[in-house]
């Protein structure tokens, strides 16, 4: 069952997940970020006021576009001025671009292979309804096997991204949707979720929650 939080304003859920990361980052474990218009603005709230971060918090993103590390279309670099602000870059595992991208997914899942538990991970949806870097439903399928995929992404870039197994391995998962052009998407995903990328991918997971500034 789908756990859904609407919030009067973005500020406020911006506020709240801002609160959560920062009671996350105290405690030691690993912590799933999303790239995403509404996640950086949060992650910047987070690199103008610093929190402590445990010794032993580990945190890297659900997906990366293979753009070079210093292009804004790379999802690591957009989130560095966090990443440097709590002084934890030795802590943050990033995919790396310079690979190719059957090469760099592999390397990706070898450092996230032996996390068998991630106590908290943010996503976003796309208004086509994927999620992470997974856009089709037969990426969506795929909950045994590998933990990372490369794919042709839609947009015409070539992108890495964890698998719906690996998501099977995230504790409590936060889809963060936000904005009056994701509505029909939300919708979909309550009504009809095997038509989406989303749906099919997040089925079974036990705690699954929306927060969602978009009221029905």
């Amino acid at each position: 069952m789908i756990k859904i939080r609407h919030f009067e304003t973005l500020e406020a859920l911006v506020g709240e997940t801002d609160a959560l990361l920062r009671r996350t980052l105290a405690e030691s474990g690993n912590l799933m970020l999303s790239g995403g218009s509404t996640p950086y603005v949060i992650y910047n709230h987070l690199a103008a006021a610093p929190c402590p971060v445990h010794p032993e918090r580990i945190l890297f993103l659900s997906d990366e576009r293979m753009e070079p590390f210093d292009s804004n279309k790379n999802n690591a670099h957009n989130l560095m001025p966090m990443i440097t602000a709590l002084q934890c870059e030795n802590r943050f595992l990033r995919v790396n671009t310079a690979l190719p991208a059957p090469a760099a997914a592999l390397q990706f899942e070898n450092a996230l292979q032996p996390m068998k538990h991630i106590d908290l991970g943010f996503l976003g949806m796309g208004t086509d309804g994927h999620t992470a870097g997974i856009f089709t439903l037969e990426q969506a399928r795929r909950k045994t096997g590998p933990l990372v995929l490369h794919t042709d992404r839609p947009d015409g870039l070539h992108g890495v991204s964890v698998t719906p197994a690996f998501l099977q391995r995230v504790e409590r998962l936060i889809l963060l949707v936000t904005g009056t052009s994701k509505k029909k998407i939300i919708q979909t995903l309550l009504s009809t979720p095997e038509k989406i990328a989303a749906g099919v991918a997040l089925s079974n997971h036990s705690e699954l929650e929306i927060w969602t500034d978009i009221f029905p």
